[in-house]
C-alpha cells in the first residue's frame, strides 16, 4: 500500500501502470468527443490526500495540461475544476470570456489555450470528489441535455476507470 497522502502515481515501479491508466483516460476522452462534435474532453485528477490537482489529461492540449498541474483547491475559488472536485458541484461557464466567479489567471489560460465555455464534473471515488472531467468547447456554448447526459457518463466511467487503476496499485504494492 502506499504511505498515506503519498501519490501511487509517482512511484517510478508503477509508471507502466500509470501508462495503462493514461491510455484508458484518452480512450474515453476521445470516445466523448466522437460523441459530442468540436469538443475537447479531459480530466483533472487530484492527489490522494486531495489537497492539490496533480494530474490532468487533455489528449488535445497537452500544454494545457500541464499548466494545470499543481494547483490547490484552497482557495477553492481558482478555476472551474478546483472548485468542482474541492465541493463536490458541477461547474458550467457558458462564456468564459464573460466568467467572474473565478481567477483571471484561470480565466486567461482557458481563453490562451481557445477553450471559451466548459463543464467540470466531479469524479467520486468511494463516496468523495476525487477527479473532474472537462467537456470544453472553443465557442461560447449553453450546455444541452445531450452533453448533462454525455457528462454524467464520463464522470461516472472515469471514477471506475480511475478507481480500477487505484485497486491494481493497491494490489501490487501489498
Amino acid at each position: 500500500m502506499t504511505a498515506l497522502g503519498a501519490s501511487p502515481w509517482s512511484n517510478n515501479s508503477l509508471q507502466s501502470r500509470q501508462a495503462s491508466l493514461d491510455d484508458d483516460l484518452i480512450s474515453l476522452c476521445d470516445h466523448v468527443e466522437a460523441l459530442a462534435p468540436g469538443s475537447i474532453a479531459g480530466l483533472t485528477i487530484c492527489n490522494s490526500s486531495r489537497t492539490h490537482l496533480e494530474r490532468a489529461v487533455f489528449p488535445q492540449l497537452p500544454q494545457f495540461a500541464a499548466a494545470i498541474t499543481a494547483i490547490p483547491l484552497t482557495p477553492s475559488d481558482f478555476g472551474s475544476c478546483v472548485q468542482a472536485v474541492a465541493h463536490g458541484e458541477i461547474i458550467t461557464c457558458p462564456d468564459i470570456a464573460e466568467e467572474k466567479r473565478f481567477d483571471p489567471q484561470w480565466q486567461s489560460l482557458c481563453l490562451d489555450h481557445g477553450i471559451r465555455s466548459l463543464q467540470s464534473r466531479p469524479v467520486y471515488l468511494r463516496g468523495r470528489p476525487y477527479a473532474t472531467f472537462v467537456l470544453a468547447y472553443r465557442q461560447p456554448r449553453e450546455e444541452t441535455a445531450w452533453n448533462v447526459a454525455l457528462m454524467t457518463f464520463a464522470a461516472d466511467a472515469a471514477g471506475l476507470i480511475i478507481q480500477s487503476a487505484l485497486d491494481r496499485t493497491s494490489i501490487a504494492a501489498e
